[in-house]
């Protein structure tokens, strides 16, 4: 009888162990990103698409107190090798680079620790406080630390940091998040970066 209580409370405890949640696949949202490694702060509009691993950024970033740069940057992970299109807004030039590192999707890891539930903004006042659930992952044969914060419902990403030796530290935070996208166009490359140069 007491080996049997004990593998109910066994079996309870383990049924308590929380799971990664499923993050949206396809959503829009605006970010705020700091890359700590290159000293810069970016701004930007983000479509991000799971499915096919591509995302698009519309930024703004701030290289100095008085310097900033306008950016379309389209990540295509879905072909051989991977693609990115860097379109400068300002200068209207284009630069097109292989991506040599895989698709990281904005999710939690099948092996993610759970470091627990926390409330964001007022606790007990309704709809004055959303519930966040924050998990970890330490990669040591890749040399990567990952700590994400999801909402408690939905799974919606509010803030990603990730370190490798490749990018240093890199923060995301998530804003006004909306599921689908808006233009299904968003992942066509920019005019400027398709269309040959012109002839000199």
């Amino acid at each position: 009888m007491k080996v049997l209580i004990l593998l109910v409370l066994a079996s309870a405890a383990y049924g308590q162990v929380p799971e990664p949640c499923r993050t949206p696949s396809v959503f829009e949202s605006n970010v705020g990103v700091q890359d700590f490694e290159r000293g810069i702060f970016v701004r930007a509009k983000l479509s991000y698409d799971r499915y096919n691993m591509r995302i698009r950024r519309i930024e703004e970033v701030d290289e100095s107190r008085t310097d900033k740069e306008y950016y379309d940057i389209l990540y295509l992970h879905n072909t051989m090798p991977g693609k990115e299109y860097r379109f400068n807004l300002r200068t209207k030039q284009c630069e097109t680079r292989e991506l040599n590192y895989p698709f990281r999707p904005f999710e939690v890891p099948e092996n993610a620790n759970h470091f627990g539930d926390f409330t964001v903004g007022t606790k007990g006042a309704p709809h004055e406080g959303v519930v966040v659930s924050m998990w970890g992952e330490r990669n040591q044969q890749e040399g990567t630390d990952w700590v994400g914060v999801f909402t408690y419902t939905g799974c919606v990403p509010v803030n990603d940091m990730f370190y490798s030796n490749r990018t240093g530290r890199v923060t995301t935070e998530f804003f006004d998040v909306t599921l689908g996208l808006s233009n299904p166009d968003v992942f066509i490359p920019p005019r400027e970066c398709i269309m040959p140069p012109p002839p000199y």
